[in-house]
């Protein structure tokens, strides 16, 4: 863990938002905040136009704001009603905030998170009944949000475990797309080279669609023996047609009693999801410990963090083919957000 250079990060954890700056010696992270207030599922989020401002939810309290790069936090939860929140989006032409919660709904924001609305027609569809959690009480949450740049209008969802969702009128009106994908869902993806492909990673694998999500079908070549989600499904816009995820050889009731944990692996694909080569260069062999975060540097694709369930932080240099480790001694790391040092 020697020295390293050019981006911040911000890592929720299971207790706490941790900041982690780079310096000679590598990285090194303190906490700024939000310590026995529940963990943090969704990745903090920069404003597209203000990035001293800084969005965060916590699975207890809801959101918050901070004016200064996180050195203080201010509470938004104005119209929000389920204080679970486990994903945030931003619509970089329009600074509008998109907020998912468990239970599940949408909540947005066209003020910076001063007042929020919830998408009441989500609520209604009659597909609700079908939606569970993994574990007691068995609630629903929203894990993933994605916009597109082609279609300012188009929000897509996932959710654990409830299939996808789509909305094509900003998320005032909302459908179920179910068609194909499986029913645990974990994220979701739109890449510019394709705008009307839409990309799920799911408890069982990669589902792909061609038409917006109205049918997906299995996309799992290349990903043989792992096929669990464990992290978001995150793409680079300088780079159309990359995306990628990390996936276990079993589910999360298996990780702490299977002597190889998860087996974890990264997957990459570079055709959209099309297909995929799995790594674990630089990684244990085997990975027992799980990527839960991942992140990639907007100003650098080939610049990858990833936050594992053991405290620890990896680095990749090369677009993801290989990693190293950066940070260790935190608690596990849900979320990772990567901003300018």
């Amino acid at each position: 863990m020697g020295a390293t250079n050019g981006h911040t990060l911000y890592l929720g954890t299971n207790d706490g938002l941790y900041l982690a700056e780079p310096g000679a010696q590598g990285y090194a992270a303190r906490l700024v905040g939000f310590e026995g207030q529940g963990g943090f599922r969704a990745p903090v989020v920069v404003d597209c136009d203000e990035p001293e401002t800084l969005y965060a939810g916590t699975t207890t309290s809801g959101m918050f704001r901070s004016r200064d790069a996180g050195r203080t936090w201010d509470e938004i939860n104005a119209g929000i009603v389920h204080k679970a929140i486990w994903s945030i989006a931003q619509d970089p032409r329009t600074g509008t905030l998109f907020v998912g919660t468990s239970p599940t709904n949408v909540f947005v924001s066209t003020d910076r998170g001063e007042r929020w609305t919830a998408c009441e027609g989500l609520e209604q569809l009659p597909t609700t009944k079908g939606w569970t959690g993994p574990v007691p009480p068995h609630v629903s949450r929203l894990k993933s949000i994605a916009l597109t740049a082609e279609d300012p209008l188009a929000v897509y969802g996932a959710i654990e475990e409830g299939w996808a969702i789509r909305s094509l009128d900003g998320g005032k009106t909302w459908e179920q797309i179910d068609n194909g994908v499986d029913h645990d869902g974990h994220g979701v993806a739109v890449t510019s080279a394709e705008p009307d492909v839409v990309v799920a990673s799911t408890g069982k694998g990669m589902f792909r669609s061609e038409d917006r999500g109205a049918h997906f079908a299995p996309a799992n070549e290349g990903l043989e023996g792992r096929r669990y989600t464990s992290s978001p499904l995150v793409g680079h816009p300088d780079r159309p047609g990359l995306l990628l995820s990390a996936v276990t050889a079993a589910g999360p009731g298996s990780w702490r009693r299977r002597p190889e944990g998860g087996d974890s692996a990264f997957a990459r694909s570079e055709d959209g999801g099309r297909t995929w080569t799995t790594s674990t260069e630089g990684l244990p062999q085997p990975c027992v410990t799980v990527p839960r975060g991942l992140a990639v540097a907007a100003d650098d694709p080939d610049r990858w963090f990833a936050g594992m369930m053991d405290g620890t932080v990896w680095m990749s240099r090369d677009g993801a083919r290989s990693f190293e480790k950066v940070l260790e001694g935190l608690p596990t790391v849900m979320s990772v957000t990567v901003a300018q040092a």
